[in-house]
């Protein structure tokens, strides 16, 4: 226990992560299918991991003593636990990978630390917080009315995490434009505000309704990110805001020691935590980072599957997280998400980067000069992982990015500052 409350958590935490990715991550599945490929290999490089390793001690030193309230800090925290340190470490390990991929890795990190230390003051009055929440809960109740026409498709054995494969694929189908919106606005933005909101208020009767209507919206759809949401955003609800940070970065320690202590006993890549906390959020979005480059390197797409379609011609059959995960890892069905870097380079090269950093930054900015009460954390949570793993139009307007950056600015943003 001693070595999970040490104040050096963040420096143990990358050390341990990198011994999980050198021991067990680099040899599992998608990166023996990479190698196989492409000719990625995947291997320990002192001289690189050395000067890896002095960057990274010297930004974790940065971030350790910059001045930032507390929103920042966890946010730049965040950043720093899921992106900035995966991403190099992943670095060290390839010797003919794209180099830009890292730079803007390193970029993304500095340019969101210098963006967080700008304020600006917003004096226009905003709506009683539980005006806000009556609001939220009868939009809730109306909108949630035309799902009831899927009713007799709804399978309760998901309920119990079975079959859910099969409803998913079932309800892709059956979604029209409203349900295929509206189902993520719901369940990632509206009803997690809700129930932080509910509990604020103390008010169970409103909980327990908010409970009921977001198991309905899990089974249309059995997408367990639905449930796991909110589960979270509740326990983020409980702490404090200047112990997020640390809490999680320990709660990452432990899971790292559980790994690393299991990795004997690996069959078949299956290593819990190694492979769906590890792999799939850390080391992953990296893997795809390299395919994207690799593709889309002087073939851009223009935007021209999102924001310009029907302007630009998109000269692809399927979008593109099918195309990397056919064409990289022979699976159509993989849906290859990947998050800024990835979405921006693929769009437009290194002006698509700086334009979905812009954007990023600027979504950021917004929100932590809104001063919203930290209890809401979890919320924004979710949207700042998505904004790192999924093409910044599917979160902005799919996940509910702009909603939540709407709900912000009228319902939940603070008359005082909270610095």
């Amino acid at each position: 226990m001693k070595l999970i409350n040490t104040k050096h958590y963040l420096e143990v935490y990358y050390l341990l992560i990198s011994l999980v990715y050198f021991l067990s991550t680099k040899n599992t599945w998608f990166f023996r299918k990479i190698n196989q490929k492409k000719g990625l290999i995947f291997e320990f490089d002192f001289f690189k991991y050395f000067f890896v390793s002095i960057l990274v001690f010297f930004t974790i030193r940065l971030f350790k003593k910059s001045n930032l309230e507390s929103f920042s800090r966890n946010i730049l925290g965040i950043v720093l636990l899921i992106d900035f340190i995966p991403s190099l470490i992943f670095f060290t390990s390839v010797s003919n990978s794209d180099w830009r991929i890292y730079f803007f890795h390193i970029l993304l990190f500095y340019s969101l630390f210098f963006t967080l230390k700008f304020r600006f003051s917003i004096n226009l009055n905003v709506i009683n917080k539980k005006q806000a929440l009556y609001l939220l809960l009868t939009i809730s109740l109306i909108g949630v009315l035309p799902y009831l026409r899927y009713i007799s498709y709804i399978d309760l054995k998901n309920l119990l995490l079975k079959d859910i494969y099969v409803t998913r694929l079932k309800f892709r189908g059956l979604f029209d434009t409203y349900s295929g919106y509206t189902h993520s606005w719901f369940t990632r933005v509206i009803i997690p505000i809700i129930f932080v909101l509910a509990l604020k208020y103390k008010m169970k009767m409103i909980a327990l309704l908010n409970t009921i209507i977001l198991l309905f919206l899990y089974l249309m759809g059995a997408v367990k990110s639905v449930l796991l949401g909110s589960l979270l955003v509740v326990i983020f609800y409980f702490i404090p805001r200047e112990k997020i940070l640390p809490m999680l970065t320990r709660g990452l320690i432990v899971l790292l020691l559980i790994t690393i202590f299991t990795i004997p006993f690996e069959i078949d890549d299956r290593n819990f935590f190694g492979v769906i906390v590890f792999r799939r959020m850390m080391f992953l979005p990296s893997v795809l980072d390299y395919c994207y480059f690799d593709f889309y390197n002087e073939n851009y797409l223009y935007w021209s599957n999102s924001f310009l379609k029907g302007i630009i011609e998109y000269p692809y059959d399927f979008s593109s997280p099918r195309l990397i995960g056919e064409i990289y890892f022979d699976k159509e069905e993989m849906a290859a998400n990947n998050g800024l870097i990835s979405d921006g380079f693929s769009n437009a090269g290194f002006l698509g980067v700086f334009i979905t950093f812009f954007i990023f930054n600027l979504f950021v900015f917004i929100i932590k000069n809104c001063n919203v009460d930290s209890k809401f954390f979890g919320v924004y949570f979710f949207i700042l992982y998505a904004f790192l793993t999924t093409a910044i139009s599917t979160v902005l307007i799919t996940h509910g990015g702009l909603l939540l950056l709407l709900i912000t600015f009228l319902l939940l943003r603070e008359r005082k500052t909270q610095y």
